[in-house]
C-alpha cells in the first residue's frame, strides 16, 4: 500500500527521516481512524466533573500528562460524545492535540501579563480552537482577534465562541495578508500564525482521496508563496521583544524550513527560540524530531534545529512549529 503514493512523496519522506521514523510513519498513514481527544472547557467545568461523568457512564479515558485538561478516549468514538450533555453543554471540546502545543509553549511568557493587558491576533483563526484557548488560559484583561477569510470560516468561530461561553473575542473577516491596513504598526503582543498548508497530515492509506493532490507539483510552492505573503505583511504588527508562533500541518519543508529560514533571513529582528524542552515527555519521545540543517542542496541558517517536527502517531498528527520572537 506504500507503494501507492506518489514516488517524489516517497523520495522526500526518506530524505527527512531515518528508517526508524519512517515505521512509525508508515504504519500510521494505515490507521483507520486515531482516537478522539477533547479538552475540558475550564469556563464551564473542571477535570474532576468530567472524570466523574465519563466514569458514571463507563467511558474509559486516559488524562495526558503533557497537556494540562486534556483527555484521550480509550475505545469510545466521537460519535458517542454527541448524546452526552457535558458536549452538548460545550463542559468539553473536541481538538488535535497537537494544535494545544501552540499555548503549551507560550505557558511562561503568558504568566509575564498577570494583571496586564494582552493583545493577541489569530491570523487563520477558524474553527477558533486556538483563540478560545488563550482565553480560558488567560484570567486578565486581554484583546484577542480571530480573523480569517470566508464567511463559512467565520461561521464556524462564531459557532464555537458561542457554544462554549467565550466572550470579548473581536472577530473579523479580512484577508491575513491585508490586516496592516486594519490594525498600526506594533500592535499585538503574540500573533498565532497557524497558516494554510498542504495538509499532508491527511494521508491515510485506506482513503486514495487523502492523498492523490499529492500529484500535483504546484501544491507545495503555492502554499510557500501564500504564507510568505502572510508572514511578511504582519511582522511590523508584532511589538517588540514578544511572540510570533508560526505552525503548519504538513511535513514539506518548503511549508516550514523553508518559510523559517525565510523569515530569520529578512527579518534581522526575529529570533527563533528553542521550543524543545516543551517536548520532553516519555509518551512523545517516539514521535518529535528536531530539523536537521539542509534539505536537498539547501542549507538552513543553523538555528533551524531550534523547531519541531511530531510525527503521526495514535494520539496526534503531523504538526510542525516555531517560535518566534521580535527583537
Amino acid at each position: 500500500m506504500i507503494n501507492n503514493l506518489p514516488k517524489k512523496f516517497l523520495d522526500k519522506l526518506n530524505q527527512i527521516y531515518n528508517k526508524t521514523e519512517l515505521e512509525t510513519i508508515f504504519k500510521w498513514f494505515q490507521v483507520i481512524k486515531r482516537k478522539v481527544t477533547f479538552r475540558v472547557n475550564t469556563l464551564k467545568s473542571t477535570n474532576k466533573e468530567i472524570e466523574d461523568y465519563l466514569n458514571s457512564v463507563w467511558f474509559l479515558f486516559k488524562k495526558l500528562d503533557y497537556l494540562d485538561n486534556w483527555y484521550i478516549l480509550l475505545e469510545k468514538q466521537e460519535k458517542d460524545l454527541w448524546d452526552l450533555d457535558l458536549f452538548k453543554d460545550g463542559k468539553i471540546y473536541l481538538q488535535w492535540i497537537t494544535s494545544q502545543f501552540i499555548w503549551q509553549i507560550l505557558t511562561l511568557d503568558l504568566k509575564e501579563f498577570k494583571n496586564k493587558e494582552l493583545k493577541v491576533l489569530d491570523l487563520t483563526a477558524s474553527p477558533g480552537w486556538k483563540i478560545t484557548h488563550i482565553w480560558a488560559l488567560t484570567k486578565d484583561e486581554k484583546e484577542l482577534y480571530a480573523n480569517d477569510l470566508t464567511s463559512i470560516r467565520i461561521d464556524k468561530i462564531k459557532y464555537l465562541t458561542n457554544k462554549l461561553w467565550f466572550e470579548n473575542i473581536n472577530i473579523i473577516k479580512n484577508d491575513a495578508r491585508k490586516l496592516k491596513d486594519v490594525f498600526p504598526k506594533n500592535s499585538f503582543d503574540i500573533i498565532i500564525a497557524d497558516l494554510p498548508c498542504s495538509a499532508e497530515w491527511r494521508i491515510n492509506l485506506n482513503k486514495e482521496k487523502s492523498y492523490f493532490y499529492l500529484n500535483n507539483k504546484d501544491v507545495n510552492k503555492k502554499n510557500y508563496k501564500l504564507q510568505k505573503e502572510i508572514l511578511e505583511n504582519n511582522i511590523e504588527l508584532l511589538k517588540e521583544w514578544w511572540i510570533l508562533i508560526y505552525s503548519t500541518c504538513t511535513l514539506d519543508p518548503l511549508e516550514n524550513e523553508w518559510i523559517v529560514h525565510f523569515l530569520l533571513s529578512n527579518n534581522k529582528d526575529l529570533i527563533l527560540e528553542d521550543i524543545s524542552s516543551f517536548f520532553d515527555y516519555k509518551d512523545l519521545e517516539n514521535i518529535k524530531k528536531t530539523w536537521i540543517k539542509s534539505y536537498s542542496k539547501y542549507i538552513f541558517q543553523k538555528d533551524i534545529t531550534k523547531t519541531i517536527r511530531l510525527l503521526p502517531s495514535e494520539n496526534t498528527e503531523w504538526f510542525f512549529i516555531a517560535k518566534f520572537r521580535k527583537i
